[in-house]
């Protein structure tokens, strides 16, 4: 049981400075935090101050001429906020309001995978309420880390140790193209279609694009970039539009009609198929109780989405 902050030994010690730690970590630094308001900064510092006093341990640190929080801030802050947030629970409870389970995904799990199977998984949390939150693939571990969300669906590569988790099953690629492309395509190969053929990718750096452009592809043969959007949703809308060709999850390409359009397998991409997973923190189950059921169901619905 933790003693200090108790009797004689609550001196600087209280949630108000403990909350400040919070605005601090969300807003990024202490100026931030404060609005740029200088005497709003000062009281946070202060508070912060009186806490590292209490804890006998750095809560922030200089960065360049910033002030963020040190790690072990970063750590009280996240705890606070965790802690917080049940209380918030607790009282919603008392006050007959729902308590909620925060799902964190991509967009297009989201869009194409959680939400036609909603009212099941709705239903599994009997008096809890879900909440859906569109985050990006490489940000949802953090959200959990920080307790901003309470379950993530994301790449079985992504999960750390200490981490919970249930396999919902892989996510394959194929090359969707316009069936009139069929012939060129099977005359040419796949790889060659998407370094010659109009080509439609998603923008940024991230790990599948990355794996595109320097593994199936290179920097001789480039992927032949004549569209670039930012989700996998706008991708099969570009396949559908008769102009393009793009890299599909299998869960997308078995929506498109496959009058219209074919899809090509590429022995390759299993370089960037991996399981798909829901995620969570053990301890959890200490909050929420009834998040165990929304984790089965969200198991039970998803999995027939993917291979």
């Amino acid at each position: 049981m933790f003693k200090k902050g108790f009797g004689n030994t609550s001196k600087n010690f209280s949630l108000e400075r403990l909350r400040r730690l919070i605005e601090v970590l969300e807003a990024g630094n202490i100026s931030k935090a404060s609005g740029s308001n200088v005497t709003t900064a000062a009281l946070i510092s202060r508070q912060i101050t009186e806490l590292e006093t209490f804890f006998e341990v750095p809560l922030r640190e200089k960065h360049g001429k910033s002030v963020k929080l040190s790690k072990e801030g970063e750590e009280l802050a996240i705890m606070t906020r965790r802690f917080l947030s049940s209380l918030e629970d607790f009282q919603d409870k008392l006050d007959g309001i729902a308590p909620k389970i925060i799902v964190g995904a991509g967009q297009t799990f989201l869009t194409s995978i959680i939400l036609p199977c909603f009212e099941e998984i709705r239903d599994s949390a009997e008096n809890s309420k879900v909440e859906l939150v569109n985050m990006t693939s490489s940000s949802l571990i953090d959200a959990l880390d920080a307790g901003s969300v309470d379950l993530a669906l994301v790449s079985e590569r992504r999960v750390k140790k200490g981490y919970q988790k249930k396999v919902l099953g892989i996510a394959e690629y194929k090359l969707y193209a316009p069936v009139e492309w069929i012939r060129q395509i099977n005359e040419i190969g796949p790889i060659n279609a998407i370094q010659q053929l109009p080509y439609a990718g998603i923008t940024g750096t991230g790990e599948r694009r990355t794996f595109v452009d320097t593994k199936l592809c290179s920097a001789e043969k480039p992927p032949n970039y004549e569209l670039e959007v930012s989700s996998h949703n706008e991708l099969a809308g570009a396949v559908k539009s008769g102009c393009f060709c793009a890299l599909l999850p299998t869960f997308l390409g078995r929506e498109l009609d496959p009058k219209k359009v074919a899809s090509f397998t590429i022995p390759k991409l299993k370089g960037i198929q991996s399981n798909l997973c829901i995620v969570w923190k053990k301890n959890i189950f200490n909050y929420k109780p009834r998040i165990g059921t929304v984790i089965d169901s969200i198991h039970k619905s998803v999995k027939k989405y993917l291979a």
